[in-house]
């Protein structure tokens, strides 16, 4: 886990040599590409998979588990932890990152003339000045590590694909490289970091071997 952290601190600090170069995308969208790609990128809206995650959690929760068959139990059993676990993984960090905007206060993209592209202002509380890091991003990484550990088989796939997803807050004018790939690492080892707390403790996962993700445990 420390050279996961490691790695993404780099990859940030390397995204930010290529800040400046994206400032074109500071303003309107110039083609239907582009807009196609602001509008896409709410699908990591945090709150598209917290309020399911509550609803589950609270149905659930709710039942008589008196009157339920064993199998019944186990399987509802199952569905709560996976639902506690994806509303940890994404609010946890996605609370963090909303703490952490508020310190740095990096301008947005979209005020690049005036604060330039390296413009910092903490404690603005102000929605142009919460740029670093990007919380669609964070979502995105939790996401990646969710979906990567419920098919195993195709982590790659799912993560590139996400991460594509977050990167298209860059297009969107919303954030530059370096808060993308500092959020999406946020979200991404955080989400990890659960899953592995999880497995120690064979709720929900269990680890096989020596390998860094856990894998759900059987119904």
């Amino acid at each position: 886990m420390t050279q996961y952290a490691l790695l993404s601190i780099f990859a940030t600090l390397f995204a930010a040599v290529f800040d400046p170069y994206f400032r074109p995308f500071a303003g309107p969208a110039p083609n239907v590409v582009l807009q196609f790609l602001r509008e896409i990128t709410d699908v990591a809206k945090s709150g598209w998979y917290i309020v399911p995650a509550v609803i589950v959690i609270a149905i659930i929760g709710l039942l008589d588990w008196h009157a339920l068959r064993h199998a019944t139990r186990r399987a509802l059993l199952n569905a709560y932890g996976q639902a506690a676990f994806i509303l940890a993984s994404v609010a946890v960090p996605g609370i963090a990152i909303n703490i952490v905007k508020q310190f740095v206060g990096r301008a947005r993209p979209g005020i690049v003339e005036t604060a330039g592209v390296y413009g910092f202002s903490p404690f603005e509380f102000n929605h142009v000045y919460q740029s670093f890091p990007s919380g669609h991003a964070t979502t995105a990484g939790s996401l990646a590590v969710i979906l990567m550990l419920w098919h195993p088989r195709a982590r790659m796939p799912l993560f590139l694909a996400m991460f594509m997803l977050a990167c298209g807050r860059i297009p969107a004018g919303a954030h530059y490289p370096s808060d993308v790939v500092a959020g999406f690492s946020i979200g991404a080892i955080t989400t990890l970091v659960f899953a592995r707390w999880l497995a120690r403790r064979r709720a929900v996962f269990r680890f096989r071997g020596d390998e860094q993700f856990p894998v759900l445990i059987e119904k």
